[in-house]
């Protein structure tokens, strides 16, 4: 089991993955070459590094990693579980390094390359043959923040349980989309997707295209990201594109070679961003854009792709068949890109991948394709493939011809098996969870309604009001437990309309509006059916409050929570009642009065901290994911983390704290919180003071809610905190830029 992991290389992706590791609840170390006046400061400063890049899940785990250097700290890595190494791309300082661990590290330690070059083969020392059954590649996608990719292979007599196990590894602890690969140079996503990226470039010139166009071509239309080909080259920089193409030539004999005039500006360190310009540039306020055929600088201007915006309307992937018809150049430029393209994938795909499906996933994964080159070719048609190959003057490969003769690549669901020519079943494919994973949310956004199995029910939340509708369509397929997943618009309160009737001072209508809102939490306590909510993304303001009043949480460890503006006057309802019978129920044991005045106390202190949450574990250990809860940095895995916790909580009794057995009691005037009331704002004071005084009152649920809504209307009667909360929520829920 992988408790404990070592990083050796502090550049943006061993940096990254200490960080991710550390998220994940990992003991890091980290090495780095020793630095002069610190030993451990290249390390150091890497990570620093990553963190202000936000390669960290959970802020806090920074205090997990430990730093040294490669020169005198190989030792520490004497316990670890997994060590990777992410090094320069250099196959003889590679291989020193092996040699140096090999006399560290016990024989049960996974060591794990993070290469996009060599093969497995090539790095290994012959002397080390007896690691061949731990030495694996984990081929990280930078930033995995946001690129989940991540390209695993071993050699044969390395995919034991111990392997399989690692793979589980990295998909449910590390929150990676794993994908089994050939032990190939490039691997799947590198050397299709540099191979695509290449031909774009390539044929800008060849066609005498402005990359302004270019960029309009190969963006959403061909279900690529915004940044298309050449802005992409600007963010990555032109210098991994010319060094990262020479390689895979080098290592595979196939075609990356790019044009002249890339490798002008790369002489000439116009790299990208990184140095101010590459292919774009501003100087002054003129923006400015290389030219392939004048090979200068001219001004910037806008795409001229004739039907491009009526195009853009129709949806993907139907409209590549209106960017296949473009008007000469542009119809020109897509139709050889794309059969360039399928061509190599045809071509390649036996050496490199295990199956078709893992080149689409790769692609979609790693490059951010809408859909792979195979979905693509289905779409389309093998016919019309046929002839786009045809026309860039290729040969047909025969995976092709399978192709026509099962009539299709998918059929009925199976797929075409590239080295047997033969169908299999879909489901058989290592990829199948983590994309069927990926499909039920999809689904589930799309439908408001998922069937997880075993009787739970997802329910897509998009607002309180229409919750009670929501939860009796679910309750109509008599499900054994419910899974909420909240998307609410801006904070989730309809804090405009309750400020809105504050300022015309119809108080019998806001009082009326607040009890609606508890009434809805209410109905979530008290279904009859475990509830358990998942939360992911926005999920600060209501989304948290539906926590706090379901049975259990299942959260993503980035899931922004809490509730912001509290103490502006922006009251969470429902939120400090949840709090205080919650802080109570778990205090059960101890004398009434004491019970009441710790339950109140936590409440507050709880509202106080939950205005500034950077982390689902912190939202966690503050009580405001309810008393079940759990992270997960498997964020594909999150619906089926719910459910499961939802199918053992309906089989166990129910254990619900909003089932008062009696009246709580009242809380004595004085209240130890976290800071000090004194040390607030003024007007800040004054809410806190107002929910305290609410929090404080005995009785039934029905009083402490009734004392609530007592408290809203009592903060917003006053016109400077009306003024004040309005500044706060659109401050809160303007668009970011």
């Amino acid at each position: 089991m992988i408790e404990k992991i070592g990083v050796l290389g502090a550049g943006s992706m061993g940096a990254a993955v200490a960080a991710l590791a550390a998220s994940a609840g990992l003991e890091v170390i980290l090495l780095d070459v020793k630095g002069q006046d610190d030993p451990a400061g290249p390390a150091r400063r890497g990570l620093e590094r990553a963190a202000k890049q936000r390669a960290f899940l959970d802020p806090a785990a920074i205090a997990r990693v430990r730093f040294g250097n490669v020169e005198d700290d190989l030792g520490l890595l004497a316990d670890c579980d997994w060590v990777l190494e992410a090094i320069i791309e250099n196959r003889g300082v590679k291989r020193d390094l092996f040699r140096r661990l090999h006399s560290v590290l016990p024989p049960q330690t996974i060591v794990t390359t993070n290469t996009s070059t060599f093969t497995l083969q090539q790095l290994l020392p012959e002397e080390l043959a007896n690691w061949r059954e731990r030495f694996f590649v984990t081929h990280f996608f930078n930033p995995p923040r946001a690129l989940l990719l991540c390209e695993v292979t071993a050699f044969p007599e390395g995919e034991t349980e111990r392997f399989h196990g690692f793979v589980r590894f990295l998909e449910q602890r590390l929150g990676r989309r794993v994908l089994l690969v050939r032990d190939t140079p490039g691997f799947v996503a590198n050397r299709f997707g540099i191979y695509a990226l290449v031909h774009a470039v390539r044929l800008t010139g060849e066609l005498g295209l402005a990359p302004e166009d270019v960029d309009a071509l190969t963006g959403p239309l061909l279900g690529r990201p915004r940044s298309a080909t050449f802005r992409t080259i600007d963010l990555t920089g032109l210098d991994i594109l010319v060094l990262g193409t020479r390689s895979l030539q080098e290592s595979t004999g196939d075609d990356y070679a790019v044009p002249d005039w890339i490798l002008d500006l790369y002489e000439a360190n116009r790299l990208g961003d990184k140095t101010g310009g590459g292919i774009f540039r501003r100087e002054g306020d003129q923006q400015l854009t290389y030219d392939p055929v004048l090979r200068a600088d001219r001004p910037a201007r806008p795409a001229a792709v004739p039907g491009l915006e009526d195009l853009l309307r129709q949806p993907f992937p139907q409209r590549l068949l209106g960017a296949l018809e473009l008007p000469s150049p542009y119809g020109d430029y897509v139709r050889h890109l794309l059969g360039r393209t399928f061509g190599y994938v045809l071509l390649r795909t036996k050496d490199a991948a295990r199956d078709i499906a893992s080149v689409d996933r790769a692609l979609e994964w790693g490059f951010g394709w809408a859909a792979g080159p195979y979905a693509q070719m289905q779409f389309l048609g093998l016919p019309r493939v046929r002839a786009l190959i045809a026309e860039t003057g290729l040969p047909a490969p025969e995976l092709l011809d399978l192709a026509e003769r099962h009539g299709g690549f998918f059929v009925d669901g199976q797929v075409l098996d590239p080295v047997t020519g033969d169908l299999v079943p879909e489901e058989q494919l290592p990829s199948t969870r983590r994309t069927l994973q990926i499909r039920v949310r999809e689904a589930l956004d799309r439908e408001g309604l998922r069937d997880l199995g075993d009787g739970v029910l997802a329910l897509r939340v998009r607002s309180l009001a229409g919750f009670p509708e929501t939860l009796e369509r679910a309750l109509a397929h008599w499900p054994a437990a419910l899974v909420l997943v909240p998307t609410f618009e801006g904070l989730g309160y309809p804090y405009g309309e309750l400020l809105e009737l504050a300022e015309a001072g119809n108080w019998g209508e806001l009082e009326a509006r607040l009890a609606q809102l508890q009434q809805v939490l209410r109905t979530v306590a008290s279904a009859p059916v475990p509830v358990v909510t998942a939360l992911d993304g926005e999920a600060r303001g209501a989304a948290t409050t539906l926590a706090l009043w379901s049975d259990a949480t299942v959260a993503y460890l980035t899931a922004a929570t809490g509730f912001p503006g509290m103490s502006a006057g922006l009251l969470p309802v429902g939120a400090a009642v949840a709090l205080r019978v919650r802080s109570e129920a778990r205090a059960s044991t101890l004398a009434t009065p004491l019970r009441a005045e710790l339950g109140t106390a936590n409440a507050l202190a709880g509202l106080l901290a939950a205005e500034r949450v950077d982390s689902a574990a912190r939202a966690g250990a503050l009580g405001l994911l309810g008393d079940r809860w759990l992270v997960t940095v498997d964020r594909d895995g999150l619906l089926e983390a719910a459910a499961g916790l939802a199918r053992a909580l309906a089989r166990s009794v129910p254990a619900r704290p909003f089932a008062l057995g009696e009246p709580l009691a009242e809380a004595g005037e004085r209240l130890a919180v976290g800071p000090k009331l004194a040390e607030l704002e003024p007007a800040a004071r004054l809410v806190i003071e107002t929910v305290a005084r609410a929090l404080r009152r005995a009785g039934n649920l029905d009083d402490l809610l009734a004392a609530e809504r007592t408290a809203v209307l009592d903060v917003l009667q006053r016109a400077e905190a009306r003024s004040q909360a309005g500044t706060t929520l659109q401050a809160l829920t303007a668009p970011r830029r």
